[in-house]
């Protein structure tokens, strides 16, 4: 398949997974560690530090795993449920970002995912709004787990927003490790150089910096408009530390504009990851 995702599959996971939200009222767990929320491939929790003097909360939603069982990158690649947090309007707290630990290829039949087959912890940061200190922030995660067939796992938690509070050794710890596995911010010497999509919007093309002594296998995720993501280059070219290719985009809604929007691309070389934005100019 050229464009990575399969839409009829993904409408079909998606009117599961509304199936199954609407049919129970998630329960709610509480504290700084919640408790564990439990679904057929895993379970998965919330670890939290307090708010700080700005009202800023870094967590991360932790994923228990069963054996054989995977979850999902920000993009799952050709079928599967992208992971999302949501925060209740009324909670005075908004998400500020979600982060994605370094992600693998999985082959799984004739399907190609991108995500984890071990399990893994999302770090995420919260916003508190002024005023707001003696609610506690209640939000939802939404992610899917899959062995032969996906499933829809969703779970409500709160989060005490705790101003001034000090932070355990063991949620300090969990959400430091889970910032630890995040790929790399681009750099001098590891960027993207530049970038382009061909006026019949098929192909993406790409300059990259490699580090010194960049070995010859590099593994590279495009993360497109929701829905879409590429893991296949071609007509890769390297020079030294400079590495050229396309990524086939075929696929796009043709009514779809790139300009000014943002794509994410991961480039795995050597023990080196690093993750960039793709900001198309308007």
């Amino acid at each position: 398949m050229n464009a990575k995702v399969s839409i009829s599959i993904r409408a079909s996971l998606s009117a599961l997974a509304l199936m199954l939200a609407t049919a129970s009222t998630p329960r709610l767990a509480h504290a700084d560690i919640t408790d564990w929320e439990q679904s057929e491939g895993g379970r998965m929790r919330v670890v939290s530090l307090p708010a700080d003097a700005n009202g800023r909360i870094e967590a991360a939603l932790q994923i228990d795993l069963k054996p054989g069982w995977i979850t999902y990158w920000r993009e799952p690649g050709e079928a599967g449920i992208p992971p999302k947090i949501t925060l209740d309007p009324d909670s005075g707290a908004t998400l500020s970002s979600l982060s994605f630990p370094v992600p693998k290829l999985i082959e799984n039949g004739d399907l190609k995912d991108i995500g984890y087959d071990r399990s893994v912890s999302l770090p995420f940061v919260l916003q508190a709004q002024p005023g707001s200190d003696d609610a506690n922030a209640r939000m939802t995660a939404f992610i899917g787990v899959c062995l032969n067939i996906c499933i829809p796992f969703e779970a409500s938690f709160e989060i005490r927003k705790d101003h001034g509070k000090m932070a355990t050794a063991e949620e300090t710890e969990a959400v430091q490790t889970a910032k630890a596995t995040l790929p790399e911010e681009a750099t001098d010497d590891f960027k993207v150089q530049s970038f382009h999509i061909t006026p019949d919007k098929t192909l993406l093309g790409v300059e990259l910096r490699l580090p010194d002594d960049a070995p010859k296998e590099t593994d590279i995720f495009v993360a497109g408009p929701s829905g879409y993501a590429y893991f296949e280059p071609q007509n890769m070219v390297r020079d030294k530390r400079k590495l050229t290719f396309y990524m086939n985009i075929k696929g796009l809604p043709k009514s779809y504009n790139p300009k000014g929007q943002r794509w994410t691309i991961l480039v795995k070389s050597g023990e080196r990851v690093m993750e960039a934005p793709l900001d198309f100019p308007q």
